[in-house]
């Protein structure tokens, strides 16, 4: 190889490295609150529970012999779509619906048949294109947690619940709770679509019975965060939350938390504390 050519290619490597690099960079200066979100990595890609994404990648070569340069960019941004999506499908498969189940489940079952899922994928962002070395091409797909893919996943009996003004007691004079803020630091919680809170008896303080539907598929029926300071004024749960502490989830719960009796009976003291609970305004804040 020619000095020349070796220049060339070196300098193309370091390019490349240089742009990952940049990017960090800048995706660390435009998003400073993102060690506060809970990410969960997995094998084919990652899942943003505190802003509802899922992601996943794949990597793309040039054929052996292109027609040219253009026609070895192409299919290598192909074959990296198609793998990124591959990806995307096995990603979503191992989605926690609850504490027994995976989405795979589902799928097995067929109440989200294989083309559907394809579908939706098929439809996911490219958030990322970048090129390396040896013209590989690696492309980052995402699509949200909630919308279409979570009205698949939910069970049904989370069911639509009509908004209803709840008394309010008038012993209560400071301002209605916005939501609810269960500190779960130091409990080794998992992340699912539908976590339950039990008290210390084992009944349900928030489960699908009190979420309404419409607001679970386009929300989550709770969302997840690691920092306890930017939890408490996070909008899903508003300027008001009411606080309660997680103890430890539950025996064969992983994604369960129980909470003690006395912080069972805050929620439960007022009416108006359904509001929050049918509107979804769950959020676990855990390390």
């Amino acid at each position: 190889m020619h000095l020349s050519a070796k220049k060339n290619k070196l300098g193309g490597k370091a390019l490349f490295y240089l742009s990952i690099i940049l990017g960090v960079l800048a995706a660390t200066a435009s998003q400073p609150a993102a060690r506060e979100n809970f990410i969960e990595v997995l094998q084919h890609g990652r899942i943003d529970w505190t802003n509802g994404f899922i992601e996943a990648s794949g990597v793309g070569r040039p054929p052996p012999n292109p027609i040219n340069a253009a026609h070895a960019r192409a299919v290598a941004e192909r074959d990296a779509g198609t793998e990124a999506r591959s990806n995307l499908i096995a990603l979503v498969k191992s989605i926690r619906v609850d504490s027994k189940t995976l989405a795979a489940d589902h799928m097995a079952g067929k109440r989200i048949p294989d083309e559907i899922l394809e579908i939706l994928v098929r439809d996911a962002r490219t958030v990322d294109l970048s090129y390396g070395p040896d013209d590989k091409v690696r492309v980052k797909v995402s699509i949200r947690l909630y919308g279409p893919l979570a009205e698949r996943l939910l069970p049904r009996d989370i069911s639509v619940i009509p908004t209803v003004m709840q008394p309010q007691d008038p012993s209560q004079k400071a301002e209605p709770f916005s939501g609810l803020l269960v500190d779960c630091r130091g409990v080794p919680l998992k992340p699912c679509l539908v976590p339950l809170i039990v008290d210390e008896e084992g009944e349900i303080v928030y489960g699908p019975a009190f979420a309404s539907r419409d607001n679970a598929v386009e929300r989550g029926m709770a969302s997840y965060a690691r920092n306890i300071a930017s939890g408490e004024s996070h909008p899903k749960i508003g300027p008001n939350p009411l606080s309660v502490k997680g103890i430890r989830t539950v025996e064969a719960g992983p994604c369960d938390i129980l909470i003690s009796n006395a912080d069972a009976a805050k929620i439960r003291r007022l009416a108006s504390n359904l509001n929050f609970l049918h509107q979804c305004r769950v959020l676990l804040v855990t390390d």
